[in-house]
């Protein structure tokens, strides 16, 4: 059987405005809204649709052309095909557990506005020159940086609202790099104070990303965002604003700016080091039945994205041909590294053994028990002072640095501004890290 050697990724850029793209993408929301308007009225009355729209095809092809049209009917069959799947999935008790319910595709509508997206055909656009050239002769100038380049896809234009931008994505097949060979694994523990904790054998002491200085960010945010939705319901008893959207925009560029930051230090050191795969804690279960006091509910439920980080892993490690594995982490950071004892004491974030004596930083003791669970040996006496303290990073809201190079420098917590072309990646050149400085 052949193997997929291709794998999707996405350029994000910005788009010039200009008075044909609004005419453009209003045209196409009112296809996509019609188009939905039947096939829901169509499955709520028990009644088959068409897949192929021939008269609205009719109606809006000569407005945003025939291949635009055939694209915004197509977009709308393979949501249809999906919401369809996804129901007979829960009549047969098959619903995939992240998926709570299953609604109808919706409108191109928000808050009593239509959505302007505009989806163009892979072979119906090309760049020149620092120009995108759209069908109807639009010449439109971009802002960014095309960092895929392979089999072009479709491209959807969107307008967005909080920016106030036009925002380009083109999806891009590029050639998946082969596997590395080996078997050299690298150790990662997840949390929340320190958000990754890293080890490999024949490294002297774990470094760990703490996620303090990230998380009194969040708060800063949170607290803002608390704010402004306190004055809404004040002043109009509206529950959103552009404002408010806005902020809580901001959190979440802030925070995945840190993850990216800290995901691309790991991964790219990794391949310099012929890591041939990554090993990460699975923690999916660390949200159920998990209710303490509400700020450490709200870390746990708001602040921490597993499901995200997970993903930036992937994604990155897929670059290098890095695989990456989720194993069970379940009572890693309780257990004794030293003598495997469950014989132990925490207070705070140590860990004290009453068997063997050995005091450790619990998630030190994570990522070395995973690794032992993996089958990792450590020679005699390696459980140590270094060992048991990791090596600790923190985020100064630009880069990742040691904590002994940040003593004697305040934290940098302004409200640096991130660029409006990067969608969750942080700027090439900013980080200026490399794990392989403190590996030697």
């Amino acid at each position: 059987m052949e193997v997929d050697r291709e794998v999707e990724r996405t350029n994000t850029f910005i788009v010039e405005d200009n008075p044909a793209l609004w005419e453009l993408a209003d045209n196409c929301a009112r296809l996509w809204n019609e188009v939905n308007f039947e096939r829901r009225q169509a499955y709520i009355h028990y009644r088959k649709f068409s897949w192929y729209p021939r008269r609205l095809y009719k109606k809006y092809a000569p407005l945003i052309g025939s291949a635009t049209a055939q694209q915004i009917i197509n977009k709308n069959n393979e949501a249809w095909r999906s919401f369809l799947a996804l129901k007979r999935l829960k009549a047969e008790g098959r619903l995939p557990k992240h998926i709570s319910k299953v609604s109808m595709p919706r409108y191109w509508k928000r808050n009593g506005r239509r959505e302007l997206r505009i989806i163009i055909r892979k072979d119906c656009y090309r760049f020149e020159g620092g120009f995108l050239h759209l069908p109807k002769r639009l010449k439109l100038r971009i802002k960014g940086r095309l960092k895929w380049h392979g089999k072009q896809g479709r491209l959807e234009i969107i307008y967005d609202d909080v920016d106030e931008v036009w925002r380009g994505f083109m999806a891009v097949k590029v050639e998946k790099p082969p596997k590395r060979g080996g078997s050299k694994p690298l150790y990662i523990d997840l949390g929340v104070i320190n958000l990754a904790t890293v080890w490999f054998k024949g490294l002297k002491q774990p470094i760990a990303f703490s996620g303090r200085s990230v998380l009194a960010d969040w708060w800063y945010w949170t607290k803002k965002i608390a704010k402004e939705q306190s004055r809404l319901a004040r002043v109009n008893k509206a529950r959103t604003s552009r404002r408010l959207r806005k902020l809580f925009r901001i959190r979440k560029r802030r925070f995945r700016h840190a993850v990216n930051a800290m995901v691309k230090a790991i991964v790219d050191d990794a391949a310099q080091l012929n890591i041939s795969k990554i090993i990460l804690g699975d923690l999916k279960g660390i949200r159920e039945n998990n209710h303490k006091n509400g700020k450490a509910n709200s870390m746990i439920h708001n602040f921490w994205s597993h499901t995200y980080i997970i993903q930036r892993f992937r994604e990155k490690a897929e670059e290098y041909g890095i695989e990456v594995i989720e194993v069970d982490e379940h009572k890693t950071s309780s257990i004794c590294p030293n003598c495997g004892s469950n014989k132990t004491v925490k207070r705070g974030r140590l860990l004290k053994c009453i068997s063997c004596g050995v005091e450790a930083h619990r998630d030190a003791v994570g990522v070395l028990n995973i690794g032992l669970a993996q089958g990792a040996k450590l020679p005699a006496g390696a459980i140590n002072g270094a060992m048991t303290r990791p090596l600790l990073l923190r985020w100064n809201g630009m880069k990742w640095e040691p904590k002994r190079a940040m003593n004697n420098q305040p934290m940098n917590t302004l409200e640096a501004r991130i660029s409006l072309l990067q969608r969750g990646e942080c700027q090439p050149g900013t980080l200026g890290l490399e794990l392989r400085s403190w590996l030697r």
